[in-house]
């Protein structure tokens, strides 16, 4: 199962780099990235921690395939900065595809838009995100808001291992906010884990 999953990432993150590069490299360059960011990625999955879910497994080796494309990139002399917004751009769109996923999938339970948002921060704290690989705190509200803090995120741990806090702060932790306006939302977070925080606060405002 991990491999299957791991493997349609790849694929999906394969197509987007193709993409995402190819404004600024020629077929043989992005090849030769993709190539020596998965022999990357190789070396260094034999020190990633198994997680205690699949879920939690998967994002840790999806943190470590990041971390091999940052590595080749930078090494190819291409700034933080730029490399940061290649793979920002990347990961958007793989990420989109799971969070249209979710969000059609609460329409077969809800047609409510408040409703939905809540039930789709459900499903994605369900698989991949889940427990106990990742800890969740239940925020009461007394309207449509929801809120939940997140007390571990192996991801931004295993960032942390790499230095590269910055990165996943930029990347990984950036995608929510797009992600809530494909969900009618707004999300609002003042800290994470990645950036330094005890926890990452999460608001959800669906939009009128």
């Amino acid at each position: 199962m991990l491999q299957l999953i791991l493997f349609w990432f790849k694929t999906k993150a394969a197509k987007a780099a193709r993409e995402v590069l190819s404004t600024d490299f020629s077929k043989d360059e992005i090849e030769s990235i993709l190539k020596g960011y998965w022999s990357g990625y190789k070396a260094l999955r034999g020190d990633i921690a198994k997680q205690p879910t699949i879920g939690g497994t998967v994002m840790v080796h999806l943190a470590g395939m990041s971390t091999a494309f940052y590595n080749e990139l930078t090494k190819r002399e291409i700034s933080a900065t730029q490399t940061t917004q290649y793979f920002y751009d990347i990961a958007w769109k793989v990420y989109k595809i799971m969070g249209r996923f979710s969000w059609n999938l609460t329409r077969l339970k809800y047609r409510n838009k408040s409703k939905r948002l809540a039930y789709a921060t459900e499903l994605f704290r369900s698989f991949p995100f889940n427990h106990p690989s990742y800890k969740w705190e239940n925020i009461p509200q007394f309207d449509n808001t929801v809120r939940f803090d997140c007390k571990k995120c192996p991801v931004a741990e295993y960032f942390e291992t790499q230095g590269l806090s910055k990165f996943c702060v930029n990347t990984w932790c950036a995608l929510d906010f797009p992600l809530a306006k494909m969900w009618n939302a707004k999300l609002e977070r003042t800290n994470s884990i990645a950036g330094g925080a005890k926890a990452c606060d999460f608001k959800w405002i669906p939009n009128d």
